[in-house]
């Protein structure tokens, strides 16, 4: 682990590294898929990780790990350089953190933010779309929804969008009727 500061600005500098949008968007897959494979395991049950990241192996054998990996991925040559650097840098084990750091300034530089929309009960396609495009409209940028389903909220839903809840549960409504009940 690397500290949040640290990955941001590694996040930043290899957005600085590509030039437009649709690069930007490749190397945000690439490299998401390669910090999950990151936590892939061995046949002993090591996690490729932990031997990417470890000084006990030749750097030269864990760059060319890091190759393999990513001609499988079928990764942007950038990234592969990149991450070469990091690992010379001895701050592999902040792959994960400074793939969530790039995700996020990746989505921020294409008008996009992520949503997480909680219902009680799945959403119909329609309700969903209803509920993008309320957001889309206060955010006034692209929202990315990742839908889940808590029937403890008895109705509603929960929306986040970075800070910001939005709690329109049934749920909600009890607990605040309760609490001005009480007093």
């Amino acid at each position: 682990m690397i500290p949040g500061s640290l990955a941001r600005r590694y996040a930043r500098a290899l957005l600085g590294l590509a030039e437009t949008g649709p690069k930007r968007d490749k190397i945000a897959k690439d490299l998401d898929a390669f910090a999950e494979l990151c936590k892939a395991q061995d046949s002993y049950g090591v996690p490729v990780m932990t031997v990417l990241a470890s000084e006990r192996y030749a750097s030269e054998d864990r760059k060319k790990l890091i190759d393999g990996f990513l001609r499988r991925l079928g990764a942007d040559p950038l990234l592969g350089k990149f991450l070469r650097y990091v690992l010379d840098r001895g701050r592999f084990d902040g792959v994960p953190d400074i793939a969530r750091a790039y995700r996020r300034m990746a989505d921020d530089a294409a008008g996009r933010v992520n949503a997480e929309i909680v219902s009680a009960s799945p959403l119909t396609p329609d309700a969903l779309a209803k509920i993008k495009k309320a957001l889309e409209t206060v955010t006034g940028k692209q929202v990315i929804a990742t839908t889940s389903v808590d029937p403890e909220l008895i109705g509603g839903v929960v929306a986040k969008v970075g800070s910001y809840v939005v709690d329109g549960s049934v749920r909600s409504a009890l607990d605040q009727l309760k609490t001005s009940l009480r007093s």
